[in-house]
């Protein structure tokens, strides 16, 4: 089901059994008897905290969720039996956070294998994933340093993610670029695309994940989250001013 903001986080939550005893510890006999309980609840609630943990930029937490899904639904005996689109998709979007973060080859590995299945996906439903797909390609353009590729993805992205009306990953999508233009110094647009991001997340009911980007945004530029006006309703690169047009094509290498 489409997911639908701060309704999908739940605090009073608990699944039929508890995950807090399997998540994290080496015990085989509880991650077998969890998935011998109920698989698809469990791939469930995986899917769910992974999603949750990614959203509230908890990366620590959701890559420890993606490590148990692709251990026991991508590259175990239950294969892709029960692996969907979405995980994939945060699966990319998780590993390709972690290879810039560490180097460490086997996260870009999993973040090719991620990128290959939405490709090949995309060819039978454009609307469904091309704005996924160009938001992965635009975090691996990232991780590989191309950042003029990388920021025309995030672009395309967002474009595409407004034309479809998947309202959540368009909030993701700005809020990625945002994160990304930060990055390389450019930090009037990226107040900017965090601003638009707010407005995204406010749409889609995330209340949570609006409170943390106004953090962020105090936290970083100095100043409060101001509601954009109506001259500065555009973050894309064909409508916005050709001030910042031009500095996004002189991007730090």
């Amino acid at each position: 089901r489409e997911l639908k903001g701060d309704e999908d986080f739940p605090e009073e939550e608990e699944p039929s059994f508890p995950l807090d005893k399997v998540k994290f510890v080496n015990n085989d006999d509880i991650m077998k008897a969890a998935l011998e309980r109920d698989q698809a609840k469990f791939h469930h609630i995986l899917s769910y905290r992974m999603f949750k943990a990614f959203v509230c930029r908890d990366m620590e937490s959701a890559l420890k969720f993606a490590d148990l899904h692709f251990e026991h639904f991508l590259t175990g005996a239950l294969g892709l039996r029960y692996a969907t689109i979405y995980n994939v998709f945060y699966e990319a979007l998780i590993v390709f956070y972690f290879m810039r973060q560490t180097g460490e080859e086997r996260y870009w590995v999993r973040g090719e294998s991620a990128l290959h299945n939405i490709r090949e996906w995309s060819v039978h439903s454009d609307w469904n994933f091309k704005n996924k797909l160009l938001l992965v390609e635009a975090e691996m353009h990232n991780t590989q340093k191309d950042f003029d590729k990388a920021a025309s993805c995030y672009e395309a992205s967002i474009r595409a993610a407004q034309e479809h009306k998947f309202i959540h990953e368009e909030a993701i999508a700005i809020e990625l670029a945002g994160i990304f233009f930060l990055e390389r110094g450019l930090h009037q647009i990226s107040k900017s695309f965090f601003g638009h991001s707010i407005e995204c997340y406010e749409k889609w009911g995330a209340s949570a994940v609006v409170k943390r980007i106004k953090v962020r945004i105090r936290d970083e530029f100095g100043t409060d989250y101001v509601q954009p006006g109506s001259g500065d309703d555009s973050i894309l690169s064909g409508d916005s001013s050709e001030e910042h047009s031009s500095k996004k094509r002189q991007l730090i290498h």
